[in-house]
Parts: structure tokens; sequence; C-alpha cells
């Protein structure tokens, strides 16, 4: 094997298998897209301010309380709070502070449009003030005010202006229309921020950045790993990029992919001619027409949801997985316009599951928030069949002395890990032989390499030896799923 030049630095943080940026050499594995099970309704918008078009939702974790920011269907678009202590059950506080149809009792905690694609986050940062610990955008579109207006808050029910005007012009023609994610990056140490952006009439994203929050970098266009272009193959309606809460510098982003079946929402030909010739629900629908359930006004798009990611300091989303990691699944409901979409926010809710949340049945009666759960770590994995497979690391360097894995296999499946140098000679002590197999389903298992001739299943040598050092790693799978690996 040639040594590579460029030597990766992961020190002690946790590497996902969501793209390939440790993999040199793949065969007979691969990265597989795993399917989260259904938790549930969290939420159904069924108040009467609400309406059945609320939308734009985000999740957020503080601390042991999760919250929930949603656009209502009301005139005005008001936003609306719900919280949780388990981010399964929720409930709607009646807050009192908005008046809608002449009353109070209600969870609004923001109205007047265009309020419409406010966006909060959980500033991380340490400097931030307590008086923002939670700051939102939201974009203004009149003539003579565009851009995104910015807010912040100490408790993130009660919010005020940064600044009246925009704090961020729309550099970009079309800028702003849909959630504009934000937040504090602690890997780049700046503030961040993901921007819907319209180019050559298809959906993307554009990237700005502020050490301050308030002077903002001039965008620049996310190229995606499907196309190497800053134009996806398909539209791209939100992005909803977080950074992951096990490890921050890989950004994922659980977005809303959209497509239509008529023409009058597409300008590029290919978009054009692939509405022309796709199954489209109105062809479902015509067979429905007594179904008083179903609203099928605006049902000229539909959608699915997928996984993009990117790492601290890119402009680049990896587009791996190109099938929906959110189907719109059975049910004419989920067919219509404006379905499907994830809401922002991909959380802890156990030591072993992650949620996340899809709006499901919009504009319907049944109109809800569907929590989707998934193990920890397990939006992807590196996963062999039964056969077997391998896979081996490009050269890095760690800091630390023993080496976990979150992973999964079956009865008649195992890991076996090697540790090479850089030309990809095995080290002595830390062989395939020397390695104690791993079979299992733990979120957590240390790595032990106790020696081929030991009866002891663990032990043998500190990886702190190596620690420094540039080694690559050979991961020997049989049908088994590895999730994330990290050296402490």
């Amino acid at each position: 094997m040639v040594p590579s030049t460029n030597i990766l630095n992961i020190g002690s943080q946790r590497e996902l298998f969501l793209d390939y940026y440790l993999i040199d050499k793949i065969e007979g594995a691969r990265l597989k897209l795993h399917e989260p099970k259904s938790g549930g309704i969290a939420i159904s918008f069924d108040q009467t301010w609400e309406k059945p078009k609320a939308f734009y939702t985000t999740v957020l974790k503080d601390s042991d309380t999760y919250r929930m920011y949603y656009r209502s269907g009301s005139p005005g678009s008001p936003i609306c709070y719900a919280e949780s202590n388990d981010g399964a059950t929720w409930v709607k506080p009646n807050l009192n502070l908005v008046e809608i149809n002449g009353s109070h009792a209600n969870n609004a905690i923001l109205t007047g449009s265009p309020r419409h694609t406010f966006c909060p986050f959980l500033d991380t940062n340490n400097d931030a003030s307590t008086d923002s610990k939670f700051k939102a955008n939201f974009s203004v579109r009149e003539p003579t005010n565009l851009g995104l207006v910015c807010l912040e808050s100490s408790d993130g029910i009660h919010w005020n202006h940064i600044e009246d005007i925009p704090l961020i012009p729309p550099i970009f023609i079309n800028h702003f229309d849909s959630q504009n994610v934000m937040f504090w990056s602690e890997t780049e140490n700046r503030y961040l921020l993901f921007a819907r952006h319209m180019q050559e009439g298809r959906r993307a994203t554009a990237k700005s950045y502020s050490y301050d929050f308030i002077n903002w970098s001039h965008p620049i266009l996310m190229r995606y790993s499907d196309t190497d272009t800053t134009l996806p193959d398909s539209n791209l309606y939100t992005n909803q990029t977080t950074p992951y809460f096990r490890a921050p510098h890989i950004y994922i982003a659980l977005s809303a992919r959209i497509f239509f079946s008529d023409t009058k929402h597409v300008q590029r030909e290919d978009d054009i001619e692939n509405a022309r010739n796709k199954l489209v629900p109105q062809n479902i629908i015509e067979h429905h027409n007594n179904d008083e359930e179903l609203d099928i006004n605006g049902a000229g798009d539909y959608s699915d949801g997928v996984v993009l990611t990117s790492r601290a300091g890119s402009e680049y989303y990896d587009f791996i997985f190109k099938e929906s990691i959110i189907r719109p699944g059975i049910g004419l409901t989920n067919w219509t316009s404006r379905n499907n979409y994830p809401a922002l926010g991909l959380i802890p809710t156990s030591g072993k599951e992650m949620s996340f949340y899809v709006h499901r049945d919009y504009s319907q009666k049944s109109a809800h928030l569907e929590r989707m759960t998934l193990r920890l770590d397990g939006i992807a994995s590196l996963n062999a069949h039964y056969h077997g497979g391998e896979m081996i690391t490009k050269p890095f360097i760690f800091n630390g002395s023993t080496l976990e894995l979150n992973y999964s296999t079956s009865a008649a499946g195992k890991i076996l890990i090697e540790l090479q140098n850089p030309t990809g000679t095995p080290i002595p002590n830390y062989t395939l032989e020397d390695c104690s197999a791993i079979q299992g389903d733990e979120i957590q298992r240390t790595v032990f390499w106790p020696g081929k001739n030991s009866k002891v299943v663990e032990g043998g040598p500190n990886l702190k030896i190596l620690s420094g050092l540039p080694i690559r790693m050979k991961f020997v799978m049989k049908d088994s799923d590895l999730y994330s690996i990290k050296f402490i």
C-alpha cells in the first residue's frame, strides 16, 4: 500500500460512518442508510389557532427540557410553543402572550407576518449573555426591508429584536424563503448560517458565518457531492443542518426533497421533464374524490426526507444516500403538498436513542408531527453482509489510550480490527490474530488485543504508545454494522 502524505488528525473526536472521510479502501462492505422507527405522534395540530397548515418546526434540547417551535396556519402566522420532559410526550402551555381570535388563551409566543420562517437555536457560545441564551431569525420580504431579522431571548419564550432592521441582507435573489438555520459551531468557533437559496430555478443552500452575530460574511453557495456543483440533482426545499450532538464537527442535514407533479412551479427543463413523467399524486387522488379528509389544494408537489452531511469548515455537502430516510408512506394524505418535511432538530431522547420529527398530513384535519427514532449514531453505518467485508482507513493520528465502538452484529457476525502503519504493514501485538472478536450489540464497547495465544478476552497492550503516531485501521466484518468509533 502506498503511504499517503495526507495524515488526518481525528484526536479523540467521535467519527461516524456517514461519509468517506476516514475510508481509503472498502471491499465487500458499504455505507448503509438505516430506516428510523416511528415513535408515534409527538403533537397534533388540532387547536383552532394552529389550523392544519402548521409548519417549519424546530425542536431543541435545553438541559432537561425539550422545546418545540412551529408556525401556525392562522392569519399572521403566529409562532407556537410546546415543551416536553422526554421528547416524546408534549404539552402546549397556555402562555397568555398573543391575542388570536379575541383570546390570549393559547400557546403562541409571536405573531405578525412575516415571522412565518421563524427559526430559533440554543446559543452554546460560552461568551453569549444570559439575555441572549436563545437566538432566532425570520425573513422579511418587504420592498424596502429585505433580509433576516434576528431576535434574542433569555427563556426561549419572550423574544426581543436584536435590531429592528435586517442583520443579514439578501445578497442573493430569492434568498431566505424557508427556515434559515443558524447555530454556534464549537469546532469552527463562530456562528454559522445555512440559508435557502434559489439558483437557476432550483432550491439549494448558501453558507455564511459571523464571529459576533452582527457582522456576517458574504454567503458562499454550498457544493454537492452528487453533482460536484452548487446545485444538487433535485430540489432541496429545507436544509435543516445541525451539528451532531455526539460529534459536533459533523453537520447532519435532514432535508426535504421536493418533486413537482405539474410544471407551474419549475423552471429548469430537466425538472419540467421529470414532472411530466412522474406517476403523480393527482392521478391517484382523482380516484378518491369523496375522501373528505383529503385536501388536494396545492397538491402540485410531493416530498420525502433525505440525509446530507458536511464537516466543520467545509463548503460541501456529501449527498451519498440518495434513498430517502423518510418516505411518504401509506395514505393519500402524505402524498399532497408540503408533506414529510423533517423538522429542524436531531436530539438525544435516551442513553440509547435519538429522535427527529416529521410533518405528516399537512393541510389535512389529521395534521401532526411524528417522532422518528434511531439508535445513537445510527443514521448510517459501515455494514458487511453475512459473507463478510473489509475496510481500511486512510492514515490518521489519534489521541487516547483505548478505542471504543458503537456496533451491532448478528449471532453469526463479528468484527475484528487491526492497526497498521501508514504503508499497510500490521503493527505487532495489534494484528487481526491478536484482536478479541467483537460480537454483540452495544453503544459503547472497548476493543482489546489480548494476543492470539492468550485465553484472556480482555486485555492486551495499551494504545497510548501509538497515540500521536500515524496509523491505519483495518476492519474485517461479517453480518455487522459499525456506527462510530472514538479514541479516549
